[in-house]
Order: C-alpha cells, then sequence, then structure tokens
C-alpha cells in the first residue's frame, strides 16, 4: 500500500512537471469548443465522490436551469477543477467540499469555485500559494506546482483565479471565466 501511494505521488509530481514544460514552451495543446458548464462538472463531481476522505461530503451548488454553455477547453477545465478539489481534500478532515458556479451576465463571466471547510489560508498567503514550489504545509503531500499549474491553465482558458478573501468557513478557490 505504501509502494502504491508513493508510486500515485510520484506519476503525479512527473505529470506536473511535464504540464509545467509544455505550457512553459507554448506546446500544450488547447481545444477550444463550446461545452456545457453544468455537464462538465457534473463529471468532475462523478469522478471525485467516491475518493472523499471520511467525514467529508462532496456538494454541489448550481444555479437553478443550469444549462449554460461556455467556450473552453474541457479537458483542461476538468484538470484544474480535479486539482482544486485533491486540494481541498489534503486540508479538509471534516464537514464538507463544494463545487458550484454562479453567472455573471452583465460581465459575460462565469465564476466557478471550490469551496471547503478545512484549514484555510491566511489571508497574507493568497498571493504566494499561486507560485512555483510554494508549499504552506511542507508535511503534507504534494509538490507545490498543482495551483502554479491551475493559474496558467486558467490564463490560457482566457480567465483568472484567485482565493476568496471574504471567505472564512474554510477556503474559497475561484476561478472567473468568459462565457465566449
Amino acid at each position: 500500500e505504501t509502494i502504491n501511494i508513493n508510486c500515485t505521488l510520484l506519476l503525479a509530481l512527473i505529470n506536473d512537471i511535464l504540464d509545467l514544460s509544455r505550457i512553459e514552451s507554448g506546446t500544450m495543446d488547447f481545444q477550444f469548443s463550446s461545452y456545457n458548464l453544468t455537464f462538465i462538472m457534473q463529471e468532475v463531481y462523478d469522478s471525485q465522490r467516491l475518493s472523499m476522505p471520511q467525514g467529508v461530503e462532496l456538494c454541489t451548488d448550481f444555479p437553478e436551469g443550469a444549462d449554460k454553455y461556455i467556450t473552453t477547453d474541457a479537458v483542461r477545465l476538468k484538470q484544474v477543477l480535479n486539482n482544486l478539489i485533491n486540494n481541498a481534500k489534503k486540508f479538509t478532515v471534516q464537514g464538507s467540499i463544494t463545487l458550484g458556479y454562479r453567472v455573471n451576465q452583465s460581465k459575460e463571466e462565469i465564476s466557478i469555485y471550490v469551496s471547503d471547510t478545512g484549514c484555510g489560508i491566511p489571508q497574507e498567503k493568497h498571493e504566494e500559494v499561486f507560485n512555483r514550489f510554494s508549499k504552506l504545509d511542507t508535511f503534507m503531500p504534494g509538490n507545490g506546482l498543482g495551483l502554479y499549474l491551475c493559474r496558467l491553465i486558467t490564463k490560457r482558458l482566457a480567465g483568472e483565479i484567485k482565493i476568496d478573501p471574504a471567505y472564512k468557513e474554510g477556503i474559497r478557490m475561484i476561478v472567473t471565466l468568459p462565457i465566449k
């Protein structure tokens, strides 16, 4: 079991380094098309819900009549959302992780979020966590590349990623993307 866990961590590190190399060299492939956002997010939810730690519930929060289409790369968006949920799982020992989104029609953008009831991140560290190899807790698994990759991918999707400073029950990561 220990060997399996360490192999999984090593594979994740290798994949992160390869993705980082592809993004920085401009060779990462992005395939933009129109997608149903609720469908993408439901796929992420379905793939993640069975791997939640004991005592942690994965929830969804989609708007009523949520059939919103956006132009994006579904594979890369799922990569970002899975990474955010995986981070939330590391730091949430009890409570919930919520995957949701809100539409801002006036700005023609969508704010996708992953929030948790975990330990949170101090306000003064909100920008630092998006730096390459940044880890606030050196005893937790990971290599400090996940949020850095999320930021690079989100920029390529013409969006931005940030931490909601007003959220106090844990952490809320917000990915804002244009609708078109």
